[in-house]
């Protein structure tokens, strides 16, 4: 490692921004170790195992990114408690007894729940309206007091409504395979429910940015501090692809009609040198990725028959990206 590279962990490395994460560590030259799903569970750990003690030894960041989502968190109430607040509580302990300097945590904005007034800063209530939003909160709530009890700091950022390449679920991916698929969308409410939608990239270069400022513990909003609706965010999605949305509309059950993120205090913390992502820039880029996984491309345009676009992995070896992949990152890295 040089002077200024570190040792840093990261959980759910193998997840739509752990990867991206990852990358952008190792480009910067940063030793990285990978926790993740299928061989780690984080709820699982345990600080005094000799294999972990020496596998994490001599971290100064741990990243803790990994999380089950939303809807699995409907499906199985026990395993998103288990795995959002127990997993928080095993990184935080393992953290603690390894001598880990700063913890960086991918809070959520669902937190707040239904948001009062827009835009939504940190001090808003938080009466989070799903479970997943509630063990996110809770996490927080743990991570503050390990850090109140012992050396170590925190970095927590509640995303947003995160998109871009690489992500196979949610909101923007689903529109878009339907798009490309000639298939009608499903649209819960109105679709005049509006979010603010930040472009992954952006989330990786403010987590970066932590690892070493502020040099105090903090709380802090991530997001673009824009505002779109469902059915603004599909119509551009139609126009990138060259195709007709066909949307088929659904009742809504519990959402919350609007959410934009007050970024205050993030720019207090970080200044304005890093301009976020504009959304049709962004947007553009997550079409173009698609369309190179339809055609059988990875995103660095290689050719490639063990790729499986529906997992982004490698076929010939399971939670890994493709050899070519590998490839193409070591050539760039020394460029």
């Amino acid at each position: 490692m040089t002077e200024r590279s570190k040792k840093v962990v990261v959980t759910g490395a193998k997840g739509f921004i752990g990867r991206r994460l990852v990358d952008a560590l190792r480009k910067k030259r940063h030793e990285v170790v990978e926790l993740d799903l299928p061989g780690i569970d984080i709820s699982e750990l345990y600080p005094d195992d000799p294999i972990y003690n020496k596998t994490l030894k001599g971290t100064d960041t741990i990243f803790h990114l990994a999380v089950m989502n939303l809807e699995h968190c409907k499906q199985d109430y026990r395993e998103c408690i288990k795995a959002n607040i127990l997993g928080t509580a095993s990184i935080m302990e393992i953290a603690r007894k390894i001598g880990v300097r700063r913890v960086i945590y991918s809070s959520a904005s669902s937190i707040y729940g239904d948001p009062i007034t827009t835009p939504v800063s940190e001090s808003h209530q938080q009466l989070p309206l799903t479970l997943y939003g509630a063990t996110k909160l809770a996490a927080e709530k743990v991570i503050h007091s390990y850090s109140k009890n012992f050396d170590l700091t925190y970095g927590i950022f509640r995303f947003t409504n995160v998109y871009g390449i690489g992500q196979v679920n949610g909101l923007i991916p689903t529109v878009i395979n339907n798009l490309l698929n000639d298939k009608k969308i499903q649209v819960t409410g109105t679709g005049e429910q509006t979010r603010d939608f930040i472009y992954v990239d952006d989330i990786v270069n403010a987590l970066m940015q932590a690892m070493d400022h502020p040099k105090y513990s903090f709380i802090c909003n991530l997001g673009s501090g824009c505002m779109f609706s469902v059915n603004e965010i599909i119509a551009s999605l139609a126009g990138f692809t060259g195709k007709e949305a066909h949307i088929n509309y659904v009742p809504l059950q519990i959402d919350r009609e609007a959410f934009r993120a007050d970024l205050k205090w993030y720019r207090e913390l970080f200044g304005d040198r890093h301009k976020f992502t504009p959304i049709e820039d962004g947007l553009y880029k997550t079409v173009e990725w698609w369309r190179n996984i339809i055609k059988g491309l990875c995103e660095y345009k290689h050719e490639c028959d063990c790729f499986e676009a529906a997992s982004y992995t490698c076929t010939k070896e399971p939670g890994e990206y493709c050899g070519k992949y590998r490839e193409f990152s070591k050539k760039n890295e020394t460029t």
